[in-house]
């Protein structure tokens, strides 16, 4: 099992989830339709936002 992130990692990495979260629904896409536009399965969208896994260059600059 890998280790668990650092608390002060965790929390920026909440912040950004929460941000992009925040993005998404001002741009009012659901986390199916920002799946389906960046080539993403519904899971990874979630784990995204809720902090559970940290997003790429790539996924950050996904449309």
């Amino acid at each position: 099992m890998p280790p668990h992130p650092s608390s002060s990692l965790q929390k920026a990495r909440e912040r950004l989830a929460g941000h992009l979260r925040e993005i998404r629904k001002d741009a009012g896409t659901t986390g199916r339709e920002l799946a389906a536009r960046c080539g993403w399965s519904e899971s990874k969208s979630s784990r995204i936002e809720n902090a559970r896994t940290p997003p790429s260059d790539a996924d950050i600059r996904a449309r």
